[in-house]
């Protein structure tokens, strides 16, 4: 494992240490999640993660035209 040396103003580093105290893990095991996340490759392909509710409302609605045309056309009948 290597060894990385940041300068970070002293108010960062004392919020640093309060979040990864509230976490329950250190600073050090905090900034290399970070870094991981940052570091997963980006694919358009993946839809974003919902919260369990909103994820049990998709599609709830039958029938509707969700794509942006639709709702484009949606408010120019509503404001005509």
């Amino acid at each position: 494992m290597g060894k990385l040396t940041l300068h970070v103003d002293d108010d960062l580093i004392a919020a640093a240490k309060d979040e990864a105290a509230s976490r329950n893990t250190s600073v050090s095991r905090l900034v290399s999640s970070y870094f991981r996340v940052l570091s997963k490759p980006k694919t358009a392909k993946t839809p974003p993660v919902l919260p369990p509710i909103t994820a049990s409302l998709l599609g709830c609605i039958q029938g509707t035209d969700d794509t942006k045309e639709g709702y484009m056309e949606y408010l120019e009948k509503k404001h005509s």
